[in-house]
C-alpha cells in the first residue's frame, strides 16, 4: 500500500510541476532588482545604463531612450534569428524567455532615475 501512496505523490507532483511549466502559465513577476541583474549583461556592450560612451562603437546601438515595444520587437527578432546580419544577440537572446526580454525592455525605457 505504502508504494502506491509513493506513486501516487510523485504522479501528482509531476502533473503539478508540469502544470506549472506551461506556456502561458502565470508566471512571478520579475523584480526590478532581477532586472537590474539581467541588464548587466546587456551594458557590458551597449554601455553603462543602456548608453554608449560618447566616441563608442556606433554599431551597437543605445538602448536608453527607444520605446519598451520597440525593444522587446526587437529582441524577439533577434531571438528568432530575424535579423540579418546579426552575430552574438540571436546566441545571447537565446537565454531569455518572454518575461525577462519584457521586464528589459521596460527597464531601459525608463529614464535613469527611475530605475533602481
Amino acid at each position: 500500500m505504502a508504494g502506491s501512496t509513493d506513486a501516487l505523490g510523485a504522479r501528482t507532483l509531476a502533473a503539478c510541476a508540469l502544470l506549472w511549466l506551461q506556456p502561458g502559465a502565470a508566471q512571478p513577476p520579475i523584480s526590478p532588482q532581477d532586472t537590474a541583474l539581467l541588464a548587466g549583461n546587456c551594458v557590458t556592450c551597449h554601455g553603462p545604463g543602456g548608453q554608449p560612451p560618447a566616441g563608442a562603437d556606433t554599431s551597437i546601438p543605445g538602448l536608453r531612450g527607444q520605446s519598451s515595444a520597440a525593444l522587446l520587437e526587437r529582441m524577439q527578432a533577434f531571438q528568432a534569428g530575424r535579423v540579418a546580419g546579426a552575430t552574438v544577440m540571436p546566441l545571447l537572446m537565446q537565454g531569455y524567455d518572454v518575461a525577462q526580454m519584457q521586464a528589459l525592455a521596460r527597464w531601459f525605457a525608463k529614464p535613469p532615475a527611475e530605475r533602481p
